[in-house]
């Protein structure tokens, strides 16, 4: 299938990409099925109007992953650097915080120290950085409130702004981050934002950026949420290779009709090299995340395209 011409005057920043996902490396529970092919990832995304990506990282052994990309596709991808609450337990190996006499913290300190010190760095944001109560059994929460206290110390440092997650723990992230702000004029984006459109406004109100995906559009009180956020504050995103638009959704489907075809897909048991991933989303599927967003806010995809993308590179480009 010919892939269709891409609109000169649409440009797309993806803000969340998770390269060291294991799908992208053609891992599927634990199975492999087929070869690496993140760089078709890229030429499709290129071609579907996105022309910047930001790869977020999880850890310390994920940062080096992408920095590896970063260095091979500079001109395109940017990424960040920080802990995701998942994976707090691997700041403390068991022990609660020393401070700077914490070892993971301090490897964290050095290797953002010297991609900053790069003509062009690489680094884009600090993060992904927060708090989830959903899964609790990767962490618990007086764990993840520490990393994210003793992340957020760090971010002072960096002086970058922040990419940060909440999920079902506004009351504890705001009250945790708050008096941290004033320290950190960047601000940040809270990305794959979910939650209602209360909590929305209250983290506007704190000066944060909202960033949404297809995980976004799934309920009516999301939707609302969606909605009402400014557009000075809008992000887009895919948090590739999760969270797709889900086409079929009754609520959004109407919002798609415009929305160009997609290359041809296959199951990953079938794959083809330079054909997508059935169920695992990728970059170019940006435009029906901005297409959902228009349609809801009932703003011109234009201008909605516009905004998040001004948004973004002025928060991290």
């Amino acid at each position: 299938m010919a892939q269709p011409a891409r609109k000169s005057s649409m440009r797309f920043f993806d803000v969340a990409v998770t390269y060291t996902a294991d799908q992208f490396r053609g891992i599927y529970r634990g199975k492999q099925y087929h070869e690496a092919d993140f760089g078709e990832v890229l030429k499709r995304a290129k071609e579907y109007g996105c022309d910047k990506i930001m790869l977020t990282t999880m850890s310390l052994k994920g940062a080096e992953q992408n920095l590896q990309l970063v260095r091979e596709f500079p001109e395109m991808c940017k990424m960040t650097l920080g802990v995701h609450p998942y994976h707090a337990n691997e700041l403390y190996d068991g022990q609660k915080s020393q401070g700077s006499q914490n070892t993971y913290l301090d490897s964290l300190k050095k290797m953002g120290d010297a991609l900053l010190a790069e003509k062009s760095s690489p680094l884009a944001a600090f993060g992904e950085i927060g708090l989830d109560y959903v899964y609790l059994d990767r962490a618990d929460k007086e764990i993840q409130r520490l990393a994210f206290r003793d992340q957020l110390e760090l971010a002072t440092h960096f002086q970058l702004p922040l990419f940060l997650h909440v999920r079902e723990s506004t009351e504890d992230f705001i009250s945790i981050i708050k008096p941290y702000l004033p320290r950190l004029p960047r601000g940040g984006l809270v990305h794959s934002f979910s939650g209602s459109k209360d909590e929305m406004f209250r983290l506007v109100e704190l000066g944060l950026g909202i960033s949404v995906n297809g995980i976004s559009f799934r309920t009516e009180e999301q939707i609302e949420m969606v909605k009402h956020i400014p557009l000075e504050k809008l992000q887009l995103e895919t948090d590739a290779p999760w969270c797709e638009v889900m086409s079929n959704d009754p609520k959004i489907e109407k919002y798609l009709a415009a929305a160009r075809p997609l290359p041809p897909s296959r199951k990953h048991n079938k794959f083809i090299l330079g054909q997508m991933v059935k169920n695992r989303n990728e970059s170019c599927t940006i435009e029906q995340v901005g297409l959902v967003v228009s349609g809801i806010k009932g703003v011109a995809l234009e201008e909605v395209v516009e905004a998040a993308w001004n948004n973004s590179c002025r928060m991290f480009w």
